[in-house]
């Protein structure tokens, strides 16, 4: 049997499985986010992707006539992204709700500490100081302003200065128990528990490092520049670059990459065939391929 006939048919399977790798990570929105590698629209019946690393998968589901974004499915919702700068701002469902304030009975650090990401130093540490002794409000240095609104029992507010996940704010507690929340780096005009209630709506900034997760830095490892399209690898857990001509793990797209080439004949694809197979194949979809001349 010729050679060709043989790869023919795998040229095809070829063809369309790379198709398929990209059509299936074109850009997604959801609401007014566009998502882009790393992050991509999952569903709960997905586990992983080659569209980015497992822990961006970003799930899009309808709340009152508007679209949420949602990290995996959880409580943690995307507000806005900053490829540029590896971050975005999230929110956490359960403080940001109208009455927030009066679930304010965790550390936000908790709930981010097993993912990939961690929340920037540019927010600012909110402090909520609750169960205080006798039920009397906080003696300090600091101001406090009384946060209760419609809880159940009275909440006391604090906004200090940059967040730290490993470094609690040094404030006098006089008896009171205490937890602190990383919000947007600005100051309320006026502080009150509905500007309080705000700051935590309005959500706090997360970031990842591309180096340190192995998802790759897309924009400057030069793989859209030339023609490429951003992946990721799960069962090598890196980046590569899916190139015009088959993967990169470099994301060099047109570079020289050390495979053996046919002797005689230029090659494309991943599986380095020869680049007139491939283009046969490209010629003849939709139809039956011609038998190659033996």
């Amino acid at each position: 049997m010729h050679p060709a006939l043989v790869l023919f048919p795998l040229a095809a399977s070829l063809l369309l499985l790379q198709d398929h790798a990209s059509a299936d990570c074109e850009p997604a929105t959801c609401g007014n986010l566009t998502l882009r590698y790393p992050f991509w629209l999952g569903s709960g019946n997905q586990t992983s992707s080659p569209c980015g690393h497992p822990s961006f998968e970003i799930r899009c589901s309808d709340d009152r006539r508007r679209s949420v974004a949602s990290l995996k499915g959880s409580s943690i919702h995307v507000l806005s992204i900053d490829y540029a700068n590896y971050s975005f701002v999230a929110s956490h469902t359960r403080v940001a709700a109208a009455d927030g304030v009066c679930r304010t009975d965790f550390n936000m650090s908790v709930s981010i500490a097993i993912s990939q990401f961690t929340i920037s130093p540019r927010n600012r540490a909110l402090c909520f100081l609750y169960n205080c002794t006798g039920g009397a409000a906080p003696i300090g240095p600091d101001e406090y302003v009384n946060a209760t609104s419609s809880c159940r029992a009275p909440i006391y507010a604090y906004l200090g200065g940059a967040y730290y996940w490993d470094k609690p704010p040094a404030i006098a507690t006089d008896g009171c128990t205490y937890t602190y929340f990383p919000v947007l780096g600005r100051e309320p005009e006026t502080m009150t528990a509905a500007n309080y209630s705000q700051l935590l709506k309005d959500g706090f900034v997360l970031e990842w490092e591309a180096a340190g997760i192995g998802i790759g830095d897309c924009a400057a490892s030069a793989c859209n520049a030339r023609g490429g399209k951003c992946r990721y690898d799960n069962a090598t857990a890196a980046f590569q670059c899916l190139c015009p001509d088959g993967w990169r793990a470099a994301g060099l797209c047109g570079a020289r990459t050390g495979h053996a080439a046919i002797p005689g004949k230029r090659v494309c694809g991943q599986c380095r065939l020869p680049c007139r197979v491939l283009a046969a194949a490209r010629s003849n979809r939709g139809g039956g391929l011609p038998l190659p001349g033996v």
